[in-house]
């Protein structure tokens, strides 16, 4: 294997550093959205209370993790996953160090895991423990071989900050009672200002191409919201997301264009949580930013193809009641027929997101605005 030309010296045997316990998260920010909440409970368990917390992150979080989080680790170490995978050099400067270390227990908190991650980096690391918590049939593992000890999930149908509580009370071996999501909100950052005019934050971007609602569908409820409302309309997402963003600027009414402002790949994440809490609305695909605003607890509508309905959106009430979920038609049918409170899906077909129509996004968003207004005047 060419890696092997990269980790040179990973078979030889290191001094394993006592009661460390290294987390590896290589999953993207939406994910760490979820998984933060539950930090806290680590320092406290009983079984890791006096160990040194490394976490070895994806570089894309690096912003959130070490403003808000720092607290809850004892050392950060920050990886361009696609890149240790993509480029040699880049996998031969940064693997050294780390191969160069023991540790006592290695944790992989990634329920759907990732093959390259597993057999190409966390199985060069050394550790006494290896622990992955897994689905509860072996079959459906991605890979065993890296870990020498499993914990089994009860069910493989839970929203994933249930599963997050499951995962981290078999961790722990201590209850989690209730969930609480923590601030994105620090008073050592300097904020950016936001828009004085009412707004609305569009977020067209996503990790995939077949999770992004088009660009033609958000500049129609783009003139909508606009023309009805006045809104000014504040694109956000990261600098991959420009061109989606000069797409909707020029898919408006070319007399509103100016009430459009572009800031894709303009701001940090943390601004970015600042600028959905300040504002009237968001509009996304399924992407972080539907996690952020669950967090600060702020009105949302998210776009989803529902291929894996119920594992990331939508979300339970019980959780985050001011967001609206809206996914294509003949997803929504197989969700009705099942006639569940908690539906859960695993499509082997992948939906199309733009059998969404513009006109049921603009009908969503009557509604969250009206209710908005008449809690507002009551």
């Amino acid at each position: 294997m060419v890696y092997s030309l990269t980790d040179f010296g990973s078979g030889k045997r290191v001094k394993t550093e006592d009661n460390t316990l290294v987390i590896i998260k290589n999953d993207f920010i939406g994910d760490y959205i979820l998984f933060r909440n539950f930090l806290p409970y680590i320092k406290q368990s009983q079984k890791y209370k006096n160990f040194k917390i490394i976490l070895i992150g994806n570089i894309t979080w690096k912003n959130v993790a070490e403003t808000l989080d720092a607290e809850y680790y004892d050392e950060m170490i920050w990886i361009s996953f696609d890149k240790l995978f993509k480029d040699l050099g880049y996998r031969s400067r940064t693997i050294k160090s780390i191969l160069s270390r023991g540790f006592s227990t290695l944790f992989y908190p990634v329920y759907s895991g990732d093959p390259y991650t597993e057999l190409f980096f966390i199985s060069k690391i050394q550790a006494q423990e290896k622990i992955k918590f897994s689905p509860s049939s072996l079959e459906t593992l991605t890979t065993i071989e890296p870990f020498n000890v499993l914990i089994h999930t009860s069910h493989p149908d839970l929203f994933e900050i249930y599963r997050y509580k499951e995962m981290f009370e078999l961790f722990l071996d201590t209850p989690i009672t209730n969930f609480e999501w923590r601030t994105l909100f620090s008073p050592s950052h300097s904020y950016q200002s936001v828009p004085e005019k009412p707004y609305v934050v569009f977020f067209p971007g996503s990790s995939a191409y077949l999770k992004r609602w088009h660009t033609s569908n958000f500049a129609q409820v783009a003139n909508y919201l606009i023309h009805q409302y006045n809104f000014t309309v504040v694109l956000a997402g990261s600098k991959k997301d420009n061109k989606h963003a000069n797409a909707i600027i020029a898919g408006v009414d070319v007399s509103v264009q100016k009430q459009l402002i572009d800031l894709t790949g303009k701001t940090s994440l943390l601004d970015l949580a600042n600028l959905i809490k300040h504002s009237e609305l968001l509009v996304t695909n399924d992407s972080a930013s539907i996690h952020m605003a669950a967090a600060l607890d702020k009105e949302a509508i998210c776009v989803f193809m529902g291929e894996n309905y119920g594992r990331f959106a939508p979300y339970p009430k019980e959780i985050y009641a001011k967001g609206k979920f809206i996914c294509p038609a003949d997803v929504q049918l197989l969700v009705k027929d099942k006639g569940e409170y908690n539906t859960f899906l695993s499509l082997d077909y992948n939906p199309n997101i733009n059998a969404i129509s513009p006109e049921a996004v603009i009908a969503a968003a009557e509604e969250v605005l009206r209710k908005k207004q008449t809690t507002t005047t009551v």
